[in-house]
């Protein structure tokens, strides 16, 4: 196929999914889709920008409060623990650093990365989704720097009229009045506070069980070999996009698809 031939959008959009479905290089889903590799790359990119300006918005929000207290009530039915209107967590994705900032990128385990933070609701769809840190930022922080984290100060978000609502964060977030984080096991735990942590866990284990899944659905976020880091970003907030899509037009993920979150990190060259 000649490198300047318009290439159809169907086959954009299929040759996007392929690509972050699967790990493969851009020279071999080139060969797949009888183009090049720069055609596959550009076409990729093009699809992911334009997911995650136009389609993030729509899949990807912050409910109203009816929303957020139903949310919480299906919560308190299937866990036992109230007012929980989502789930906070962080998740690295390998990415290739900026050589001008590498140093940045590398996360306490020691490899370059995104440092995502993601809030999903009790079917694992996320509601929120911040990709714009790098792996070096300790999870506190990107919730201090994003608009969550200053909804959250402020109380603008959730609200219903009676502060009854609140998120549920693991031990690197601060405490807040809408964000409940376990108690810090310092060996004195009273019986009330191990049974509230446990609750806690079992009730928040929803979000990384939505990580597993999206990686396991999208296996790119094992490791994005993309020279630009915007790039990476765009795939990364495209690939939760379409996660979600999938969730509203066809229900839930099968579990053979779910991934850990620890997966080994797998950064291809093309």
């Amino acid at each position: 196929m000649h490198k300047f031939q318009r290439v159809a959008a169907e086959k954009k959009v299929l040759m996007t999914i392929w690509g972050l479905a699967n790990q493969d290089v851009y020279r071999k889903i080139g060969n797949l889709f009888d183009t090049s590799r720069g055609g596959a790359q550009r076409c990729i990119m093009e699809v992911c920008t334009a997911i995650a300006k136009h389609l993030k918005p729509l899949y990807i929000k912050l409910p109203a409060a009816t929303q957020c207290l139903a949310n919480a009530r299906e919560t308190e039915e299937k866990y036992g623990f109230p007012g929980v209107c989502g789930c906070l967590d962080g998740t690295h994705i390998p990415v290739k650093p900026p050589s001008w900032d590498r140093d940045s990128y590398i996360n306490r385990k020691g490899f370059a990365s995104v440092n995502v933070m993601a809030v999903c609701d009790n079917k694992m769809q996320f509601i929120y989704v911040y990709a714009d840190r790098a792996g070096s930022v300790h999870d506190a922080r990107v919730l201090r720097v994003s608009s969550l984290g200053n909804m959250l100060e402020t109380g603008a978000w959730p609200s219903s009229g009676d502060d009854s609502l609140h998120l549920l964060g693991d031990s690197a977030y601060p405490l807040l009045p809408n964000l409940l984080v376990p108690y810090r096991d310092n060996g004195y735990l009273t019986d009330i506070q191990r049974r509230y942590n446990a609750l806690h866990s079992s009730t928040r284990a929803v979000v990384e069980r939505a990580f597993g899944r999206l990686k396991g659905k999208f296996r790119r976020l094992k490791g994005i070999d993309a020279t630009c880091t915007r790039n990476a970003l765009h795939m990364i907030e495209a690939a939760f996009t379409l996660h979600n899509f999938i969730l509203h037009h066809e229900g839930d993920i099968d579990d053979s698809e779910e991934d850990g979150d620890d997966a080994d990190v797998t950064m291809t060259e093309d």
